[in-house]
């Protein structure tokens, strides 16, 4: 039977995810429309494919969110649809989320977001 290696067992993951630059900031809202409170407080991780984060009201799990991240030295805030694939109740009464964007963030966008690893 073949081994698995450590690492293969940690990260089961598509996308790389990393921790965000300190300049950038996320707005998350329900549904698709971007009507609404922003529900974000901390943006935890972030990937081509999703990000993970701290919202203040509990979301429906597969509901949609719109994504609006932007930080120092972008054009133009990245702005993405997602999919809300978990989510995990605190103990300070917040919400840990994962969300899945409908389109992916090129490389180039996500390499500007994320902190050097």
């Amino acid at each position: 039977m073949e081994k698995m290696t450590e690492a293969s067992l940690a990260n089961r993951r598509r996308s790389q995810r990393r921790k965000p630059r300190t300049s950038v900031k996320v707005e998350c809202r329900k549904g698709a429309h971007g009507l609404g409170a922003n529900l974000a407080k901390t943006l935890l991780d972030v990937s081509d494919s999703g990000v993970r984060l701290i919202v203040s009201k509990e979301l429906d799990l597969q509901g949609e969110v719109e994504i609006v991240i932007g930080g120092y030295g972008m054009k133009a805030p990245i702005k993405r649809l997602g999919t809300v694939r978990w989510q995990l109740k605190l103990e300070n009464g917040l919400f840990c989320v994962g969300v899945e964007f409908n389109k992916h963030i090129d490389y180039r966008e996500w390499q500007n977001l994320a902190s050097p690893s």
